[in-house]
């Protein structure tokens, strides 16, 4: 009964204190107070959140709010030590590491190996990938790999990078094919039909291009009465196609793959450019007033034509199917410089003129003039600059383009939108060429000496003796460089040499 009592009493309380007018407003006064508060602690954690979100911190030395960026970092060989600006990291390649922004030097470290390093700015918020490291054994072991019976005249390397088609001194109808996924590697001649070719002469062959089935190549056979354009099959010799018997009433110049396919060719008088289907031996002209072209893909090509041009001017044109894009108006040149391919959905290009020591660089400029309605000209993504320029290449995974000069380079990664120039250690030989060994390196004879590089100079490193001319190739997952030397001692065999590129730990 007494809690009964109790229970009313307190009742009665409560309900005198809400009526009590002070009390009332002390308490209103107290609760939007506690809503002000749990607002401001809202609105301070959303803040906080969205900045963390952005990666923001606090430096735990300076006390300054600095923004993280994301560093992805991998190398080959694998599991490499990192180091930032001197420090070891934990863990190894492959890596990712939430660090602030600003600048580093990012090192990786192997055992037996070359460090690699690379000086990097980053920015707030920003996401960057080091991820085609490429470590170089400190010592370098090379072995015969091969005796050939003479010098080479040409070396050409398939697109799977398994397959090397030779062609020799001692017989212009006899090539061989090596096989580099063989332990041992071994020669196996390809005899070409004695009635291939029309001239008698003497002559050299160089590659044009593999077809993407990796069995087919084009080659183009050169006299003193001119050239020739054969489709050879690696696998059998006798199904060897001159290009002028498949298109006997055709008069060409110059032979290109279209599409990499082994059926069909692009053909060029010097004028005009030329579509060949070898199935039915069928022609037709593709695009007319042409000095130059540079094909790529089905019916995608890079043209430069004198056509409603200034005096001493040209134009530079991309063409895709029927629909034909004004580019660059470029100076008058005999020679000029054009790659093109695709990275992504985009089209990727640079053309120059030799005399300009320049080239314009375009990153799907299709759409860009899609998205622009004031100008009929793509604008350029950059121009890299080469003095008295001598090559252009796109890397064999179209990531970044790179002009080679007389002592300059320039090159530009398209996805991180970066452009780069920078010098060899030394002046190419003569007869050098550029070759890419993957997305992101290429090698370069200096001095007799393949040196391999990253695609912005960083990292160049000395390798091995090699014919300037024949260059070097590497197998599809870089474990062995091939290059090509002179006889030991008169008489003796010209070598095709195989150098390990991992450690005897590693392989």
């Amino acid at each position: 009964m007494l809690t009964f009592f109790i229970q009313i009493w307190y009742s009665l309380y409560k309900i005198m204190d809400y009526l009590d007018p002070q009390k009332k407003k002390q308490k209103k006064i107290r609760l939007m107070l506690m809503y002000a508060l749990l607002g401001i602690a809202i609105a301070i954690a959303t803040v906080v959140m969205v900045y963390l979100v952005n990666g923001y911190t606090v430096d735990k030395e300076t006390g300054e709010v600095v923004q993280n960026s994301l560093l992805y970092l991998d190398s080959k060989p694998e599991s490499a030590e990192i180091y930032l600006n001197g420090e070891k990291q934990r863990g190894r390649t492959d890596a990712r590491l939430v660090i602030p922004e600003g600048n580093y030097s990012v090192e990786m470290r192997r055992s037996g190996y070359r460090n690699w390093s690379r000086e990097i700015l980053l920015e707030g918020g920003s996401l960057r990938r080091l991820t085609y490291a490429r470590l170089v054994p400190e010592r370098l072991d090379t072995e015969i790999g091969l005796n050939l019976p003479v010098a080479p005249t040409m070396i050409s390397q398939s697109n799977d990078k398994r397959w090397l088609l030779m062609a020799f001194t001692d017989s212009p109808l006899k090539m061989r094919v090596v096989d580099l996924e063989r332990p041992q590697l071994q020669l196996v001649e390809l005899q070409l039909p004695l009635d291939l070719l029309t001239s008698k002469a003497a002559g050299t062959w160089e590659a044009v291009e593999w077809a993407d089935d990796n069995k087919t190549i084009l080659a183009r056979y050169t006299t003193s009465e001119g050239s020739e354009y054969v489709l050879v099959n690696r696998e059998n010799g006798t199904l060897a196609r001159n290009v002028q018997a498949i298109f006997p009433s055709t008069t060409f110049k110059r032979v290109e793959l279209r599409a990499r396919k082994n059926d069909q060719l692009y053909l060029f008088d010097g004028k005009s450019v030329l579509r060949g289907n070898i199935g039915n031996a069928q022609v037709e002209l593709v695009q007319d007033d042409v000095i130059d072209f540079e094909p790529y893909g089905d019916d995608v090509f890079l043209f430069v034509t004198s056509k409603d041009t200034s005096e001493g001017m040209v134009w530079a044109y991309l063409r895709r199917g029927t629909d034909s894009y004004k580019l660059r108006e470029l100076k008058k040149s005999d020679q000029y410089l054009m790659d093109i391919s695709k990275l992504g959905n985009a089209l990727v290009m640079g053309v120059g003129s030799v005399v300009e020591n320049r080239v314009i660089v375009y990153n799907d400029p299709i759409n860009a003039l899609k998205k622009n309605d004031f100008s009929n000209l793509p604008v350029p993504t950059t121009v890299m600059k080469a003095d008295k320029p001598e090559e252009l290449a796109i890397s064999a995974d179209s990531s970044v383009i790179i002009v080679r000069g007389e002592s300059t380079l320039s090159s530009h990664e398209f996805e991180a939108d970066r452009s780069y120039s920078f010098k060899l250690n030394g002046t190419a030989d003569k007869d050098s060429r550029l070759r890419w060994m993957d997305g992101q390196h290429f090698t370069v004879s200096i001095n007799n000496v393949q040196w391999m590089s990253d695609f912005d100079g960083s990292n160049q490193y000395e390798l091995v003796e090699s014919s300037p001319a024949l260059g070097a190739s590497a197998d599809k997952d870089f474990d062995f460089l091939f290059t090509y030397l002179e006889p030991e001692s008169a008489g003796g065999p010209y070598r095709m040499m195989r150098t390990f590129m991992r450690t005897p730990e590693d392989r």
